[in-house]
């Protein structure tokens, strides 16, 4: 689904308790709530690990940045790893290493 022209989308596999959750586009305040409920989806089938795959995110502001930590809490509570995996944009990983979130992502 496009938000105010973004390409964001996600889509879901899942295989032997693992959730891939690949995203495409923007994070940002349009798109934050929209990836929260996707992942918590995800969280209602109790699987063990959820990978958020972000190869296809070319950019993540702070409001997708708490929106990430906020679910990586809940995901810890329920007994979930949550990892961000594969992130190329360096504009994503240098807010992950100002934002402290640099532990969240795998690799």
């Amino acid at each position: 689904m496009a938000v105010n022209g973004n390409d964001f989308r996600t889509a879901v596999s899942r295989w032997d308790g693992q959730v891939t959750v690949a995203i495409t586009g923007e994070i940002d305040l349009a798109t934050a709530a929209e990836l929260e409920s996707r992942v918590k989806e995800c969280l209602a089938h109790r699987p063990r690990r959820i990978d958020l795959d972000f190869a296809q995110v070319r950019f993540c502001d702070c409001s997708g940045a708490h929106t990430l930590e906020r679910l990586h809490h809940q995901a810890q509570e329920e007994g979930v790893v949550l990892k961000v995996t594969d992130v190329r944009a360096p504009i994503v990983a240098r807010l992950f290493d100002l934002s402290g979130l640099a532990d969240l992502v795998d690799g």
